[in-house]
């Protein structure tokens, strides 16, 4: 059977490259090329017998707790075929991050993070094409992507990736500035706040950790852009710091409010995955938000209704698991200047990963499959084991 392993690796590659270069796409092809990669996975996996090695670091074991929850919370679910459809999202927790923590090779992995940025550029390009050609001042630019929300957080994820590489890399590659210049301009135009937001976050903690004096310019830059940005920009930004009489952040309170009521009366393993949809009709919605949205506009409020106390603190469990490790790692990488590109694939990611995590306080991305593949595509390709890199005991 050993004889199939070459080429079941060669299929893992092969769907990684195309998930990669199809990310900010299609959906239907980075699916396709996740299935494919994620079968291969698994019948490697058995072939060689290397199941025990599925735990991994403290993340591995993380993911696997938040399925364990996932399951529990399938006894508890309302409607139990709704959970059950989005099962396809616990698998996305469950193979992918495995499925990119696969890459051995050092010049494999820089290639497949390039390859997210270039897609990136190039989406966010059409994007800028779109908003100058045919613009609409009452609809939001949704890009290469179906929703403006999902634009904005692969914009956001992949341009903080860029100006992480860019500040860790020897020698400076200046096209992941230029690149990080074009995505946060097509950001700007996506009028998406809660990636403003996770974006100005990931950035300012690169910034930090780069120890550059001078970029502190940065911001500078930013009020410069805001003064003299189209007064349409100014009051969107503006109302970033008027959440009191914000239309859009109080519509949010109203879906937390009807939320936090559904929660109360499943609080320990949740009501189900999607099962609002179900649920939120029995409850009083006076304003008829929460019968609108569905989501709740929050990962966090979304996740402590489908899952409960017990599947919210398994996915708690694998952010703090996932900082563990790249800050353990970085200590190591503090000590040896060669490997500086390495450190700087690791705190990009973490921005990243800070980024979707701030951003997601206001926005619910877990039914959303593009980002919720990109992240733990991130985190997999950030945790590999490359056999030329990092040492990790």
């Amino acid at each position: 059977m050993n004889r199939f392993i070459p080429a079941l690796e060669k299929i893992i590659q092969f769907s990684l490259l195309t998930f990669a270069a199809f990310s900010l796409f299609s959906i239907s092809i980075t699916q396709i090329s996740f299935a494919l990669g994620s079968l291969a996975w698994l019948l490697k996996i058995h072939l060689t017998g290397t199941w025990k090695d599925m735990k991994g670091t403290l993340v591995g074991i993380a993911i696997l707790a938040f399925c364990l929850a996932y399951v529990i919370s399938l006894t508890t679910a309302i409607d139990l075929e709704s959970s059950i459809k989005y099962m396809k999202k616990l698998l996305q927790f469950f193979i992918f991050f495995w499925v990119a923590n696969t890459i051995q090779d050092e010049k494999q992995k820089n290639i497949l993070v390039s390859l997210v940025i270039f897609a990136a550029v190039v989406s966010a390009l059409h994007g800028i094409y779109s908003e100058i050609t045919h613009p609409q001042p009452l609809t939001r630019q949704t890009g290469t992507m179906s929703t403006a929300s999902t634009f904005s957080g692969l914009l956001m994820l992949t341009g903080l990736i860029a100006l992480g590489k860019f500040f860790f890399h020897e020698p400076k590659n200046f096209w992941l500035l230029g690149g990080y210049g074009i995505i946060s301009l097509c950001l700007l135009v996506v009028f998406a706040r809660q990636a403003w937001l996770g974006f100005l976050v990931g950035s300012i903690f690169l910034i930090y950790f780069w120890r550059k004096i001078f970029l502190w310019v940065i911001p500078l830059v930013l009020v410069s852009v805001f003064l003299f940005s189209p007064q349409v920009y100014k009051d969107r930004i503006a109302s970033m710091t008027d959440i009191d009489n914000d239309r859009s952040f109080n519509i949010r309170k109203y879906v937390w409010k009807g939320g936090w009521e559904i929660f109360k009366d499943h609080p320990i393993t949740g009501c189900g995955f999607k099962c609002v949809d179900s649920v939120h009709s029995t409850y009083p919605d006076p304003t008829g938000f929460v019968a609108l949205n569905r989501g709740m506009h929050s990962n966090v409020m979304q996740l402590l209704i489908d899952t409960g106390i017990v599947g919210f603190g398994t996915w708690l469990l694998i952010w703090a698991a996932y900082f563990i490790e790249i800050f353990k790692r970085y200590k190591v990488l503090t000590r040896d200047k060669i490997l500086s590109n390495e450190k700087g694939l690791l705190l990009s990611s973490m921005a990243a990963v800070l980024g979707f995590l701030v951003g997601g306080l206001f926005e619910t991305h877990f039914y959303d499959s593009e980002i919720i593949m990109l992240v733990y595509f991130i985190m997999g390709i950030s945790l590999a084991k490359v056999k030329n890199g990092l040492k990790v005991p």
